[in-house]
């Protein structure tokens, strides 16, 4: 602990020359606010809770499960894993009285939830004796086809229905037409009908959506919840007080909560990778920049321990200091974004942001100890060396690095190689899953081995620049001669230019696959879009004149055993009257037959699904064996696997009979309706049939294909920008980083442009040479990094696209060189202006 007891030279050091500490304390001050950043959408995600609404007066609350568990692994290596379930489920309406026999209870209530479509708003419709669980009681209970609205539910309804007005309602069960008994207070937008009613409108008989239950005076919601547990044992019912109600109330909560730990997780561990880089980089270079102070200390008898003493002490100032500066933007910075997910409408209701003391703990720490190593290890050369060598080794500078960062990078290099060879070769999730560790070791080898690499790129390019006149040449020596200070600043261009080029080609390339299968898959003459449709409405479609056949798609998802854990991934439903499936919908099938999924086709035992190639391979499914699955509820299938296809990333990953999936869904609408006219029909009789049924359904559009691709491409403009909010924070770090590297290894530079100038050369020569140096790097820098970007890419398209060949679109990659080839010249630019209205005996005379 000596090491780290403070001391006075360390103190007076950073107090009165902060111009040597500037690099690093910019560095670690985006770096704790980035890793606090992160940190706080963790512990959101993991201390996430929703506040109960509707049922804020029900002490205990019994519904079906929320997640779906199943233990991977075997012998000692078992593990359960567990994953949201995308639908509510649904308990049986028979464990009411199971539950009413336990001591405490004063009232049992079934609730029964359903949506109900009114206009151009869903909400949500119950059963009339469920109003109490929400303290709503007055007015007069509905009859048999009656409904009581809230206030709200009234506002949002169209027309504004009062007392003895009609509403119509698409309901799971149906659409029907309702007479307004009563417009009653409430909360949140609800409507009531008799409980008969309820359970032919939600379209599950015998099942109930939650269980209140209302406790006696003086019993303890706790121990009723407990003996309620004890009394459900058996089963898979879930029993909640607390704000664990709100959780049950909100079914996107899982979502949430998943959403965000992963967000804070993922992107944290890659912040704090890339701090890692960031920090140490410009720590080091700190010290290196001081190089002639330790040597003098060495050389007026300073020991070895007393330097590192030193070094530990300012970088631990200065590290402390900076992440204190950073952990509230970073703070305020995650608020932000949280605010911002929630306005986009991803955070379930309830759902607030948590800003705890751990991620700016972990965030000052992280900080403190990246710098206080890289600062030890940047001094360990000149803490060692005799007195009496110091000042001439400080002189002059080190092309190679020690043995140790040698063989460290070379084995790292040759782990990137060998990644990348296997990724390569390999297939599916294997390539997608290996391409991402190919661009950490490879930016890891590059961060050790930089002033090799610059010394050996300098080398081989620089010769070219030296081509243009007696400047160029002199940048051209100066830069082979000073490489490791180029390697500073290559380094993070590099790492921004991957980071950058990865990311953005990434997410270019999955919207222009899924908008090429989205558009090739749909072969139908018209869809029909919207909010949702009934069963009848595919039926009035298919009688439509012109119309030869319809195909109903139903959206849902399912739960699979995926990459060692529990994954949901996208699903969908097909009906309707299309007796060949690829008349309307093709979904690029390579191996086997969608015959199976037709309605009313003969089904095999267990039912039938076809499959995306990628989910397919993670499945090891093969045609004609089934696979193991759990629909949107919870509920375990083993279909039998019937085709594998190629656009399952513009349609969907799994492909089942809608009649397989309608039961096990909340709301069983289909999002669309894809029509196929006879040959020889009336086109425009036929689109103005289609038109005249839409109408009854606000918001409904009718397409042809380029308009339904052209909407298809606006609706997924919104799920982009979860995806390059990301990519800004990360680039947008490595970019600060390289910026504030030129910054400080040009004002370091200061006795060297001083003797340029006594030596003759003038102002203009100066700042050609700084230039010519700073596109070098610049050159450098874009070259490393497209390369590192390539090498991930490659097997990422390959397992991703079935593609070796990645996708590239110009204009952001020109984009992206342009940037890395201008960010050196014009950051180091202003800073020689600067430093050249200094006199040259002032400048040589200069403190670095």
């Amino acid at each position: 602990m000596s090491l780290l007891r403070p001391n006075g030279l360390a103190r007076t050091s950073v107090r009165f020359r902060p111009a040597s500490f500037a690099g690093s304390f910019v560095a670690l001050v985006f770096a704790a606010m980035l890793v606090t950043m992160c940190g706080v959408l963790l512990e959101s995600g993991v201390r996430a809770h929703s506040t109960p609404e509707r049922y804020a007066d029900t002490p205990v609350l019994v519904t079906g499960p929320a997640k779906v568990h199943k233990q991977l692994g075997k012998g000692e290596g078992k593990y359960t894993e567990s994953a949201p379930l995308p639908e509510r489920t649904r308990i049986d309406a028979g464990l009411a009285g199971r539950i009413a026999a336990v001591p405490g209870v004063r009232a049992v209530i079934p609730d029964v939830t359903f949506p109900a479509q009114t206009g151009r708003a869903v909400v949500d419709g119950h059963g009339w004796s469920s109003a109490a669980l929400a303290g709503t009681r007055a007015g007069t209970a509905p009859g048999a086809g009656q409904v009581v609205l809230t206030n709200a539910a009234a506002g949002v309804a169209g027309g504004a229905p009062k007392v003895g007005d009609t509403v119509s309602l698409t309901t799971p069960g149906g659409e029907v037409a309702l007479r307004v008994s009563a417009v009653v207070p409430g909360r949140g937008a609800h409507l009531y009908v008799s409980d008969a009613d309820a359970q032919r409108l939600a379209g599950h008989p015998g099942s109930v959506t939650a269980i209140g239950v209302l406790t006696a005076a003086g019993a303890d919601p706790g121990t009723v919840a407990r003996d309620v547990r004890a009394a459900m044992a058996g089963t898979d019912v879930k029993v909640s007080t607390g704000d664990g109600r709100g959780a049950a109330e909100y079914i996107e909560f899982g979502d949430t909560q998943e959403m965000l730990t992963s967000i804070g997780g993922t992107l944290g561990g890659i912040v704090l990778l890339v701090a890692v880089f960031v920090v140490a980089g410009a720590t080091a270079l700190s010290v290196g920049q001081r190089r002639r102070d330790i040597a003098l200390l060495r050389a007026v008898g300073a020991t070895p321990w007393q330097i590192r003493r030193m070094i530990a002490t300012e970088t631990g100032l200065v590290a402390l200091v900076a992440g204190a500066v950073g952990v509230l933007p970073g703070a305020l910075l995650a608020r932000w974004w949280f605010g911002a997910m929630d306005g986009r409408g991803l955070i379930a209701h309830g759902v607030t942001v948590s800003v705890g003391w751990i991620p700016m703990v972990v965030a000052i720490g992280a900080g403190a100890v990246t710098a206080l190593g890289a600062g030890l290890l940047a001094a360990r050369r000149s803490a060692k060396i005799k007195p009496t060598e110091a000042l001439g080794d400080a002189a002059s500078e080190r092309v190679f690095v020690g043995w140790f960062r040698l063989l460290l990078g070379l084995g790292t290099l040759g782990g990137a190689i060998a990644v990348t060879r296997f990724a390569l070769h390999a297939t599916g999730e294997q390539a997608v899953g290996a391409s991402g560790g190919v661009i950490m070791l490879f930016m890891i080898a590059i961060g050790l081995l930089g002033p090799i690499l610059a010394h050996v790129l300098v080398s081989m390019i620089g010769w070219i620049g030296s081509r243009f006149g007696t400047m160029g040449q002199l940048a051209f020596d100066n830069a082979r001669a000073n490489s490791r200070r180029l390697a500073s600043a290559i380094t993070p261009i590099a790492l921004a230019v991957a980071f950058a080029a990865t990311l953005t080609f990434m997410f270019a390339a999955e919207d222009h696959h899924a908008s090429v299968q989205s558009r090739d898959a749909v072969t139908a003459d018209r869809v029909l879009a919207g909010p949702g449709f009934v069963p009848q409405t595919t039926q009035r479609v298919a009688a439509a004149p012109g119309v030869a056949s319809v195909t109903s798609v139903l959206n849902t998802s399912v739960v699979v055993v995926r990459d060692g854990g529990l994954q949901k991934e996208s699903a969908q439903g097909v009906g309707g009257t299309t007796r060949d499936l690829a008349t309307t919908l093709d979904l690029g099938v390579r191996e086997g037959s969608t015959d199976a999924l037709r309605a009313g086709a003969p089904q095999p035992e267990g039912g039938a699904i076809a499959l995306d190639r990628q989910l397919a391979s993670a499945l090891h499914g093969k045609v004609g064996r089934p696979v193991s699955l759990w629909l949107g509820d919870g509920t375990p299938i083993k279909p039998v696997l019937v085709a594998i296809y190629d656009r399952g990333m513009g349609t969907a990953a799994a492909t089942l009979p809608r009649a397989a999936v309608e039961r096990h869904v909340e709301t069983p609408w289909d999002a669309r309706l894809l029509v196929r006219f006879a040959p020889g029909a009336d086109v425009r009789a036929a689109d103005a049939a289609l038109t005249g049924l839409v109408r009854q359904h606000p918001g409904t559009s009718v397409d042809d294909r380029a308009g339904y691709a052209a909407r298809v491409d606006k609706d997924r403009e919104a799920n982009k920008w979860l995806n390059y909010i990301m990519l800004v924070i990360l680039a947008g770090f490595a970019t600060i980083a390289a910026i504030n590297t030129m910054v400080v290894t040009t004002v370091a530079r200061s006795r060297e442009l001083g003797l340029m100038r006594m030596i003759g050369s003038t102002h203009g020569q100066v700042r050609a040479v700084i230039r010519r140096e700073a596109i070098l790097v610049g050159v450098i820098g874009l070259g490393l990094g497209l390369s590192v970007a390539l090498a991930s890419l490659v097997p990422f398209n390959k397992g991703a696209f079935d593609t070796a060949t990645p996708y590239v679109p110009l204009p952001l990659c020109l984009a992206i060189s342009a940037a890395a080839l201008l960010l050196a010249p014009l950051t180091v630019a202003p800073v020689t202006r600067r430093l050249l209205r200094v006199t040259p005996i002032d400048a040589v005379g200069a403190k670095e």
